[in-house]
């Protein structure tokens, strides 16, 4: 007869520890020549505990905690390291994408709630025009005021290379820090959301009510879809981190926080590419009439497309989240 969940995880825990430990030290190449027989013993009985939980406590954090233990032991045991460029080609071509769609349920609330901050921003300078004396900042009212987008002058006070590099610059710091304040049980992540949402929101309500809406949108119609959604996902990836700490399941909050949070990271260096990449874009293309309105839309459109066309459909060759059978030990 099975021992309670509780039970079995207590017992067995001190040796899931000790080769998580062993681990560690292998992929630092701490690892010890006489450490390699235990880590082989450590993980045949990992091996046999995921079977014992695949038939008793199937679907459990405990089952799949164990699922990507024994992957990761079989992965320092069996196979050779791999070279560091196929392991990042191998990463974008099949671990980031397949991440994102694991995890979908993260990225639509992250979704949902910047949606609402839009919404919210939006309603209160349209509905009240005062609003937008709190929500947009004063010198894009001053502009707008004026008839003019505060992007006007952006390429005549710097290059756009500097332009862009500050740009990409700080799309990383509010997707760093969207991701990072997840750590508050996912309030940070929440207000990060809502607030980025309501401020576009605001703004944009308030160019459109100034006359301004065709500034506005050929502003940020090339850069926009893409970085957009990079928030969105790093958002997604603050809230599992917050999922974690406020509901880890059977494991302890630390394990639990441990083994979501490196999902989670995927998901934020998956994007980093592609954020410093639509830096250049929001850079070179974006301020200025230097392009008209429909190559910036058409180009932004595109962007946005091949972006989510490649999160969708990249990496489905192989089952997605496919696991590492019990029996690969023997």
């Amino acid at each position: 007869m099975a021992l309670p969940l509780p039970a079995f995880v207590a017992k067995r825990r001190a040796d899931w520890d000790a080769l998580q430990a062993l681990l560690g030290r292998q992929r630092s190449g701490a690892l010890k020549l006489e450490e390699l027989r235990t880590l082989d013993t450590l993980y045949r009985r990992a091996a046999a505990d995921l079977a014992h939980t695949q038939t008793f406590y199937p679907g459990t954090d405990a089952h799949r905690f164990l699922n990507q233990l024994c992957g990761q032991a079989y992965a320092a045991i069996y196979q050779p390291p791999r070279e560091r460029w196929p392991a990042v080609r191998d990463f974008f071509r099949r671990d980031f994408p397949r991440t994102l769609r694991r995890e979908k349920g993260f990225v639509g609330a992250s979704a949902a709630l910047f949606c609402l901050g839009l919404l919210l921003g939006a309603l209160v300078v349209l509905w009240e025009p005062r609003g937008a004396e709190l929500l947009v900042p004063a010198g894009v009212r001053q502009y707008v005021a004026h008839g003019r987008m505060w992007t006007d002058d952006i390429l005549s006070v710097a290059p756009p290379n500097s332009v862009a590099s500050g740009i990409a610059t700080n799309n990383l710091t509010v997707t760093i820090l969207t991701f990072a304040m997840g750590m508050l049980f996912g309030l940070g992540t929440l207000y990060m959301l809502v607030n980025n949402g309501v401020h576009i929101g605001a703004v944009g309500a308030h160019c459109i009510r100034e006359g301004m809406a065709r500034g506005f949108f050929d502003f940020i119609s090339a850069h926009g879809p893409v970085e957009l959604s990079i928030i969105v996902i790093a958002g997604g990836a603050g809230l599992m981190v917050g999922q974690a700490l406020i509901d880890p399941g059977e494991l302890p909050r630390g394990q639990a926080l441990a083994l979501r949070g490196r999902e989670a990271v995927k998901l934020v260096l998956g994007c980093a590419p592609f954020l410093a990449f639509i830096g250049v874009v929001e850079g070179y293309v974006s301020p200025g009439s230097m392009f008209p309105t429909w190559v910036k839309a058409g180009l932004g459109l595109s962007l946005g497309a091949l972006f989510w066309g490649y999160l969708l459909r990249a990496g489905r060759a192989e089952a997605d989240g496919a696991a590492v059978p019990a029996d690969s030990a023997s």
